[in-house]
């Protein structure tokens, strides 16, 4: 059993990287240090090593006991009783998520248990969208990442982030961390670049049915797709079912209400036609109302970007889509990509 000082170290831990990704005032030893929103690596604990000129936050590593710091080389990383993991699995109210970027590994908190969906859809230059379904772990971490970390402005007239509000050096720097930011505000993604939306050759509701189901069908001969294609699409249904789902009135005349129980009927149908038993649960708000969807408005922009400028990013891959669902755009067939944490 731990001890209450194993505990109040623990609990310091968690503490740092809440306060730390927040960017909030951190009492330690009577001490006050203003921290600037960072994100926490494992190895500051007990690794950091430190110059003449410190931040804040390097100050308040500095400052740690160097009991905490010893102890930390040792329980940080331990496989199943260690802090990390004692944090992904929760403790004592604490939370935290583990994201790796390259060869980096950062320690987020996260704010919010429920997971949640944004959808929304960014213009190409062609005539094409892109469709973004962003799965978003913790929409209240990942809107303060991009409000704090990212420094974004809203929209003055509805407080809102907004991609097209943004000038070229916020897209830039957003395009410049790619997989950070998308790691950060979601744990997977669906992505169909299309001209459906604009140019509509049939009902709609039939377009974005065709649109979600050739993602996952039209490949049970080819044995590269065979299994993986069946175990994608129950990936996304159990990661939509039962969650709020948050949709822009992107897709008139359907509702956002419609799209969001398309969307998931269409997952849960498997073959032979019989469904999945499924909970659509829709979020009626608007955009300025939504972090969840502001998060997929930031998301879908910098995707688009990368299809305009053919710098794709290597962390989504090409999903070969099912042209039979599509025929009458076979002139410019839809393409899918998709990326899971």
């Amino acid at each position: 059993m731990p001890t209450q000082k194993d505990a109040n170290w623990i609990d310091l831990f968690f503490d740092l990287i809440e306060k730390t990704y927040m960017g909030s005032d951190f009492q330690y030893e009577k001490q006050t240090f203003r921290l600037e929103p960072t994100l926490v690596q494992p190895a500051d604990f007990h690794k950091r090593t430190f110059g003449s000129s410190l931040n804040s936050y390097e100050s308040l590593l500095r400052a740690l006991d160097p009991t905490f710091r010893s102890l930390a080389n040792s329980e940080v990383y331990r496989v199943r009783t260690g802090w990390i993991a004692q944090g992904l699995r929760g403790y004592n109210g604490h939370r935290i998520r583990r994201i790796k970027v390259g060869p980096d590994v950062f320690l987020i908190p996260k704010l919010l248990n429920n997971s949640s969906i944004g959808i929304d859809t960014s213009g190409l230059a062609n005539n094409d969208s892109v469709i973004v379904i962003c799965f978003i772990p913790d929409y209240e971490g990942a809107y303060l990442f991009l409000e704090k970390h990212m420094n974004l402005p809203k929209d003055h007239c509805k407080n809102e982030l907004h991609w097209s509000k943004l000038n070229g050096s916020y897209r830039a720097s957003l395009l410049e961390k790619f997989e950070l930011v998308l790691s950060i505000c979601c744990d997977g993604l669906l992505v169909i670049k299309t001209n459906a939306l604009n140019d509509r050759r049939g009902k709609i509701e039939n377009l974005f049915t065709n649109l979600v189901e050739g993602c996952f069908s039209g490949y049970e001969g080819d044995p590269t797709q065979k299994e993986f294609r069946p175990v994608l699409k129950k990936k996304f249904f159990n990661a939509a079912n039962g969650v709020q789902i948050h949709c822009d009135a992107d897709f008139r005349p359907l509702t956002p209400e419609k799209v969001v129980r398309l969307l998931v009927q269409t997952l849960a149908k498997r073959d032979g036609g019989k469904f999945e038993e499924y909970t659509p649960l829709f979020a009626n708000l608007h955009s300025h109302e939504s972090k969840p969807i502001q998060v997929a408005d930031i998301v879908a922009g910098m995707v688009k970007t990368c299809i305009e400028t053919g710098t794709f990013q290597k962390m989504l891959q090409p999903l070969p889509f099912d042209l039979r669902k599509m025929k009458k755009y076979s002139d410019n067939p839809p393409k899918a990509y998709f990326w899971f944490e």
